[in-house]
């Protein structure tokens, strides 16, 4: 029986992988909170899956992870600043995605 594999980061036929149909935040600064909001949100739901052992694929994870690197860079000093704090929350689930990868699967 073949399990399915959780894929939250493969890029889309659009070539997106995050929804088209949302607003786009007007400054730098809600763009690139909200890139690191919905990757905290992506994150969040892998981790479900993976707790209870299922396989989850992270491809395109880094260069998601890599996009909203750039953007901060990108952002005027102060802005860094307050964009920090979502660096920070993205840390906090991307260390609890790793946590629950590295727990053996539970016993069937």
């Amino acid at each position: 029986m073949q399990v399915p594999v959780f894929v939250p980061f493969r890029p889309r036929p659009g070539g997106l992988a995050e929804p088209t149909s949302f607003p786009v935040p007007e400054s730098p600064l809600a763009q690139t909170t909200a890139l690191a909001g919905g990757l905290i949100q992506t994150l969040a739901l892998a981790r479900a899956p993976a707790e209870s052992g299922r396989r989850i694929d992270l491809t395109g994870l880094d260069s998601q992870v890599g996009l909203l690197c750039a953007r901060m860079l990108d952002l005027e000093p102060k802005d860094g600043r307050i964009g920090r704090i979502e660096l920070i929350r993205l840390r906090a689930e991307l260390d609890a995605l790793a946590a629950a990868l590295s727990r053996p699967p539970p016993a069937a």
